[in-house]
This record gives C-alpha cells, structure tokens and sequence, in this order.
C-alpha cells in the first residue's frame, strides 16, 4: 500500500507538461519509502520494476532524487524530494497521468 496524506492531484508542471502528486508522510523524514512506493506503482502498471524504473544509486540521507519510470510507450519522469516529502511523476500528456490514477488507486491509503 502507498501512504499518502491527500488524494493524488494532477497539476500543471512549472517546467512543462504534467505532474501527479502523492504528498506522503512527514517532511524530512529520510524513513519514507520513497523507492519501495515506485516499485509499487511500477507492479501496479503492470511494469518490471527492475527494468522499467531507473533511479541513480541509494545514498544515504538522499534528497531530490529524480529517474524515470517506462509505462508502456512513454517515459514518465520521477522526483522525489524527502525534505517536503512528495513524490511526482511527471508527463506531456495529462491522460497518461489519469490512467496512472486509475490503475494504481487501489493501492493508495490516505492516512
């Protein structure tokens, strides 16, 4: 199950396109699982997450960490940031991000 603390919200990104937001636990908590989130989210899409998630090295305490997750033909881009505590998924294409919305909102817990 992924934790979030508000229903997921699709926005405009300030760098172009889309983004989907999960706001999740408390800021700066380096405990939240931020990877063990995508990995779900990827199974969810019914992605490999060992192939179809790419994100650099752990690192301990790591903060602003961005990657990109393969969801058939589009590559989504990931940020995640501990210190305000959000994980967004980002696209061109705002209907790809309600399709995400859709498949993986029964494993979504608003806590």
């Amino acid at each position: 199950m992924i934790q979030v603390r508000s229903p997921l919200e699709i926005k405009v990104d300030p760098e172009g396109g889309w983004q989907l937001m999960f706001w999740v636990l408390d800021s700066f908590n380096y405990a939240t699982p931020f990877r063990n989130m995508l990995a779900d989210i990827a199974d969810g899409l019914g992605q490999n997450p060992d192939s179809d998630l790419q994100l650099p090295l752990y690192e301990m305490n790591e903060d602003f960490v961005e990657g990109t997750l393969r969801f058939g033909d589009t590559h989504l881009r990931i940020y995640y940031e501990h210190s305000l505590s959000y994980l967004s998924l980002m696209s061109d294409n705002e209907s790809v991000l309600r399709d995400i919305v859709a498949r993986i909102q029964s494993r979504i817990t608003i806590v």
